[in-house]
Order: structure tokens, then sequence, then C-alpha cells
């Protein structure tokens, strides 16, 4: 849960700063690609450990008792 929360959060920081480079606030653009990129990657992270997850479930599902 705290993964996807964090996540969310870096994505909605993500967004306010692309809207503050756009209404010409105070960000820059260089900040607003930063934490652009920080949440590509950590949206990037959080994937990939879904994706192991759901292979080793299937990996467990497989296994014969």
């Amino acid at each position: 849960k705290t993964m996807v929360a964090q996540t969310n959060e870096q994505q909605q920081a993500a967004d306010q700063a692309l809207q503050q480079v756009h209404s010409g606030g105070e960000k820059n653009l260089h900040d607003a690609m930063i934490s652009m990129e920080k949440a590509d990657i950590s949206l990037r992270y959080m994937i990939q450990v879904r994706n192991k997850a759901i292979d080793a479930y299937q990996e467990v599902m497989r296994m014969q008792v």
C-alpha cells in the first residue's frame, strides 16, 4: 500500500510541477523534468515488482503437490 501511495504522490507532484511550468509559475523547467522522471521511475519500479509477484504466484500454482 505504501508503495502505491508513494507512487501516486510522485505522480501528483509531477503533474503540479508541469502545471506550474505551463502557467508560468515559479517552478522552473528543470525541477519539473526531474519530478516527472522520478514519477516515471517509481511507476516502472512498481510495475516490475507487480510482475515479479505475479510470476512467483504463477510458479507456485504450477507446482505439483
